[in-house]
């Protein structure tokens, strides 16, 4: 039985708080493979009309692809090239399919994962992969809220893991703001800069 690693979000764009967060759930929860999955339209989140998904999910291969000798990281389309509003529970219906010998972790961020009781048919999904948890703050209030939320479902008979990283915080919505504004200096302290190439050469998020 292999371990199957899921790890969604907008990623609109990738920072390297997401990569470093992939990492750490790779190597932590000694997965064999890793799926990074950009969503077509999340249900929680306005979208950018400047982005398409396509162009997320190529931002995601970019940033990626320099760890393809390390580690087993694939970039999926599964939701991008679907129409409509991606739902967890349906890719994890999906996934189940393609994985029906393995186990599948899903990684959530804190701030998502307390707000888990409102996602669609959220007890089915946690039935489907062991939830991991990772933080998004690092600060008292958000490790007890995450700690107390999870010792519920725990007690429920439900499976979270918590990966327990230093938060890396800057946002997504920070960064279009700043390059929105062509404020590009130091943007490869959060940017791989390979992404950042990809966005000025597209003029992706940059004010006409």
């Amino acid at each position: 039985m292999n371990k199957i690693g899921i790890f969604g979000g907008t990623f609109n764009p990738v920072h390297k708080g997401h990569e470093f967060t992939a990492l750490e759930f790779y190597n932590k929860f000694n997965l064999d493979k890793l799926l990074i999955i950009p969503s077509n339209i999340p249900p929680h989140k306005p979208g950018d009309e400047n982005i398409s998904a396509q162009n997320r999910l190529e931002m995601c291969e970019i940033c990626f692809e320099k760890y393809s000798c390390n580690y087993n990281i694939e970039v999926s389309d599964i939701e991008t090239k679907k129409a409509g509003v991606s739902y967890t529970v349906d890719t994890l219906e999906t996934l189940q399919k393609i994985y029906p010998d393995d186990l599948l972790y899903f990684l959530v961020g804190s701030d998502m994962f307390l707000y888990l009781e409102y996602w669609r048919r959220y007890k089915e999904l946690l039935e489907m992969c062991v939830f991991v948890v990772a933080y998004r703050k690092n600060n008292n209030t958000d490790i007890k809220e995450v700690r107390e939320f999870r010792e519920k479902l725990i007690s429920q008979g439900y499976k979270i893991g918590l990966l327990e990283n230093n938060a890396f915080e800057i946002s997504s919505t920070e960064l279009r703001g700043k390059i929105k504004n062509k404020n590009f200096d130091g943007l490869t302290d959060y940017l791989s800069p390979e992404v950042l190439d990809y966005i000025k050469e597209r003029k992706i998020y940059v004010l006409q």
